[in-house]
């Protein structure tokens, strides 16, 4: 074990200074950096499309709408009463009225095609008189559906509407556990990478403690304590550690910041421009409270990966010695 004594802090600058200089001075630890920066690289993307996935839920979740088909034999004051009611619910976060006639005049300039026919066989206006609802959250659609099938309006909005707002309810909350189940299983991927890092950070202190083992051994023969000799190989592993995951988290910026050129399509109109906009929100909000924690992890990572690379030399008895 490491033992800590009036001389650690002492200790542990030596090591610190002697770690840095050791990297300064050697050029051998590029591959070893290449590997870790792939590593955290993916790190990074996983985290990424974790954010996505989270960005996606919650556009799900807020971006709810539902139309309600208003009963052509409904009494014009029914129809006003349900509205007005309607609006005051808590979980209503917008609510319009849309008459046959602005329905037809929408269809007119979005379907031109479409009226240009109707108009032609002399079909009249097909559209019916309905109600555009946008709820806060998806979590609100049980409410809703509760208020709606209340006897009271059952002459108002058509019943056979109903079932068609529960089909788009289990379409959303699908596509809400399908995302779901994109999430947990690239938070399981996280923990395999994050599970690869440490044997990769082992694995590099290793190859460094044989690599310098008369240094070691030196250490050993003029008593040298063992945290003494695993300070500088934590601190070169530390180093390491942060610069290769500050390179990620710049190659990682820069594809967010051009992913919207590589795709234009989320720059245009409809929902995969609101979907950039979501995705944006919540990468601003979030990502960099997981890249602060990422950095806060590193100096764990290093010691553990370091203590398993060495800890049959820290084990080892020291070989101090002595004159008769």
């Amino acid at each position: 074990m490491l033992q800590l004594d009036a001389d650690t802090p002492m200790v542990v600058k030596r090591g610190i200074r002697r770690g840095i200089t050791t990297l300064v001075r050697e050029r051998e630890w590029g591959t070893a950096l290449g590997a870790l920066f792939g590593v955290f690289l993916l790190v990074q993307l996983l985290l990424v499309i974790l954010v996505g996935a989270q960005g996606v839920q919650s556009l799900l979740r807020t971006r709810t709408d539902v139309r309600l088909e208003v009963r052509q034999e409904a009494p014009e004051q029914d129809v006003h009463n349900f509205f007005a009611v309607l609006q005051q619910q808590s979980y209503i976060e917008d609510a319009a009225y849309i008459t046959k006639e602005q329905a037809y005049e929408r269809a007119r300039t979005h379907d031109s095609e479409l009226v240009a026919f109707i108009e032609e066989f002399g079909m009249g206006n097909p559209f019916p008189d309905t109600i555009g609802i946008t709820l806060q959250s998806l979590d609100d659609y049980s409410q809703f559906r509760q208020f709606v099938e209340q006897r009271e309006w059952h002459a108002v909005v058509d019943p056979s509407f109903l079932s068609e707002v529960t089909d788009q309810e289990k379409q959303i909350y699908e596509l809400l556990r399908f995302t779901k189940a994109g999430r947990d299983l690239t938070t399981i991927i996280l923990v395999v990478v994050a599970a690869v890092l440490l044997f990769i950070t082992t694995e590099l202190v290793r190859r460094r403690v044989l690599g310098r083992a008369n240094e070691v051994l030196v250490e050993k023969l003029v008593g040298s304590s063992p945290l003494a000799m695993f300070v500088p190989f934590a601190t070169e592993a530390c180093i390491l550690l942060l610069f290769a995951i500050g390179l990620s988290i710049l190659a990682s910026l820069a594809l967010i910041f051009s992913f919207p050129a590589l795709v234009p399509a989320l720059k245009s109109g409809g929902i995969l421009s609101a979907l950039n906009a979501e995705i944006a929100s919540v990468t601003s909000s979030t990502l960099p409270s997981y890249f602060f924690l990422e950095i806060l992890i590193i100096p764990v990572i290093a010691i553990i990966g370091t203590w398993l690379g060495m800890h049959r030399e820290l084990q080892a008895r020291t070989l101090s010695m002595h004159t008769s």
